[in-house]
């Protein structure tokens, strides 16, 4: 059944999607994130290794400002006067996942390609956020982009006939397989710096493991704590500290990796089980989550303070840190009374409900934000209002409405 979005009237179809974090499924009727699922189908067949689920979307892109009202924490301070965003969803190709977004602007992801249908690795340009499609590797229907830089360069992962193999994208020269470490079968980048080194994971019969690849020196195995079996990388920063997770002999752990070639392991909350890093900004600071039987918990890591818990918003119990900018500000997803809702933190505001901030009349509702750059433009992921809290207000004959994947950009810029 189509539907129109309120304030935007913009036609949705029904259909699937993946995304980074796991508290949108509960909210918009998501299946389970693209990171997760790429982790566990790790096997030696497109479909187990790659077979994802998407959404796909026939809409245009929609521009609209939102004017925000409330002080609010944001870049590093408080907004005593009305500020306002850009809001643009992120369209004009079918089953657009945006992952990741560069200073200029440009965001990475993965779009249906027409009129196969098939997911390319996809760039929406900043100027006009029209997307372009990166192509696939010869013998394969599959490619997703995870990072860019500021020169467009992308990482990202690609299907051959029988795995899915990490792929690093220039644009002079197109898509180019990362090689496996030795003995290796399937893997996946996540990260690229401004070098156009990539990190990600590598994985076999011995198990994942991490690795950072560079134009002169190949691809090298990051290693993984004492008494562990395996781990991934996730992000790198311009001085090549890489970020990740690694197996140890008391559970999985939040790692840095230096650039001499050290692994650090992170550590966990206070009388917590296990952790996870997300992100590293040009600082060196290292932004995850930490987990419990009781939730998962925002960590932010500096070398001066360790793991600082960021906390959850009010009425949640759990939350996640998904990007960080070299301003230190945080943004990611929490439950909340409300529901999952996307957040912000700083260090001078603590965290904020991003929905605070904009206008109840929007008839949107944000509920993760996965990453923000320097400018601090957000990618966030939301949909309507009536429907991100499962109330009697949706339609009951409708199945949830996709996700909407948007870019807010301060309007000063």
């Amino acid at each position: 059944m189509r539907r129109f979005l309120p304030q935007f009237r913009t036609p949705l179809i029904n259909a699937r999607h993946c995304s980074h974090g796991g508290l949108l499924a509960k909210a918009f009727g998501a299946v389970s994130p693209c990171f997760q699922r790429q982790q566990r189908r790790n096997a030696s067949t497109s479909r187990s290794c790659g077979g994802y689920n998407i959404y796909e979307m026939a809409s245009s892109l929609v521009i609209v400002v939102l004017a925000i009202t409330a002080a609010v924490a944001t870049f590093g301070g408080r907004f005593s006067e009305t500020t306002a965003y850009t809001v643009s969803e992120l369209s004009g190709a079918l089953g657009q996942i945006p992952c990741r977004l560069n200073d200029l602007g440009d965001v990475a992801g993965r779009a249906a390609d027409s009129p196969s249908g098939e997911a390319r690795g996809t760039i929406w340009n900043h100027g006009s956020l029209a997307p372009t499609n990166l192509g696939k590797l010869g013998g394969g229907e599959y490619s997703s982009a995870s990072g860019i830089n500021d020169a467009g360069e992308v990482a990202g992962a690609a299907n051959l006939a029988k795995a899915i193999v990490p792929f690093v994208w220039t644009p002079a020269g197109g898509v180019r397989q990362i090689p496996l470490l030795p003995g290796d079968n399937c893997g996946q980048a996540f990260g690229i710096n401004r070098n156009g080194h990539v990190v990600g994971y590598s994985s076999g019969p011995n198990g994942r493991r991490a690795f950072l690849w560079t134009r002169t020196g190949g691809a090298r195995n990051l290693g993984v704590l004492p008494g562990g079996n395996h781990s991934s990388a996730c992000d790198i920063n311009d001085s090549d500290e890489v970020v990740g997770t690694s197996a140890s002999a008391a559970g999985d752990r939040a790692v840095l990796w230096t650039k001499t070639g050290d692994i650090r392991d992170l550590g966990t909350l206070p009388g917590d089980m296990s952790s996870a890093a997300s992100a590293i900004n040009n600082h060196g600071d290292v932004i995850g989550y930490s987990k419990s039987p009781r939730g998962m918990r925002a960590f932010l890591w500096t070398r001066t303070t360790g793991m600082e818990d960021l906390g959850v918003l009010s009425g949640g119990n759990s939350s996640r840190a998904l990007g960080i900018n070299d301003k230190g500000a945080v943004v990611g997803s929490s439950t909340s009374s409300a529901g999952p809702r996307a957040f912000i933190w700083t260090k001078k505001g603590g965290m904020r409900d991003l929905n605070s901030v904009v206008s109840s009349t929007s008839g949107l509702v944000f509920a993760q934000a996965h990453a923000i750059n320097n400018r601090g433009q957000i990618l966030v992921m939301g949909g309507p209002t009536h429907e991100s809290h499962g109330g009697a207000e949706a339609a009951p004959q409708c199945a949830p409405a996709p996700p909407l994947s948007l870019l807010l950009t301060p309007a000063s810029q």
